[in-house]
């Protein structure tokens, strides 16, 4: 209880349009000066789920019906460059909305950001990189009961993107008994019901991921001689991904990886 006297959930939206909130001290936004800004331009091969993360994301700019977005699916594969970038570019135009990043682990805020944030003239987009709980953890409870309502209507000027490793969010026992099964895989799979829209994505193939590793390179001569290189290193890191590409290309530029 002493965490929740002393929180402070204050904050100038006129000058502020991105904060994460922090859990010292009782809990405050701590203003986002120097955004993490991407160019989705540069995210080859994710064309349809950038569109489609734009579409929602202007829908709710414009007072339209929009989704809650979760988007999962292997690691370093882009899940959180789509979000960043595409959000980078609403929040530095003209619009009224505001991002709150906030983690996993401080997700019991949610309800009391949902009791401030009604009340607001701005939209707001509660951004959580990485959500996933592990069989026994009851915390989603507080983000599910935010997803779906209580008695009191979900605010129409909140929505809620995250990313995550796991489809379902939430990691089935491995024991269960057999009775109760089908009772929790319904609880499993209803956290992510709550996403109206939900995008898959996958490990990337060696044309998709070569493709990536050229657009890096200065020029063609330098990607013939990158080329087995880049595999290699996709190979030892036991994934062929964006993040795989990006990294490879910048220890074979600092001749760390370049044999």
């Amino acid at each position: 209880m002493n965490t929740v006297q002393k929180i402070n959930l204050e904050c100038n939206w006129n000058e502020v349009k991105a904060c994460v909130f922090r859990n010292y001290n009782g809990g405050y936004f701590h203003p986002i000066k120097d955004f993490d800004r991407l160019d989705t331009k540069d995210l080859l091969g994710l064309d349809k789920e950038i569109s489609n993360l734009e579409k929602n994301t202007l829908a709710f700019c414009e007072g339209k019906i929009a989704s809650n977005v979760l988007i999962w699916g292997a690691r370093g594969c882009g899940k959180s460059s789509i979000v960043k970038g595409v959000l980078s570019s609403f929040i530095h135009s003209a619009s009224n909305l505001r991002v709150i990043e906030v983690e996993k682990v401080d997700i019991w805020v949610l309800p009391l950001l949902m009791d401030i944030l009604r009340e607001s003239e701005f939209l707001f987009i509660i951004y959580c990189d990485d959500l996933s709980f592990e069989a026994g953890d009851s915390s989603y409870k507080s983000l599910k009961s935010v997803l779906e309502g209580s008695l009191e209507k979900i605010p129409k000027n909140v929505l809620m993107y995250a990313t995550s490793n796991r489809r379902h969010l939430i990691a089935e026992a491995q024991e269960v008994q057999e009775i109760h099964q089908k009772d929790v895989y319904d609880e499993i799979i209803s956290l992510s019901d709550r996403f109206g829209l939900s995008m898959g994505i996958y490990t990337l193939g060696s044309d998709e991921y070569l493709s990536i590793v050229k657009s890096l390179c200065e020029n063609e001569d330098e990607f013939k001689a990158v080329m087995q290189l880049s595999l290699n290193y996709a190979g030892i890191k036991g994934n062929r991904s964006g993040r795989s590409a990006k990294e490879f290309y910048k220890l074979y530029k600092n001749g760390i990886f370049d044999k």
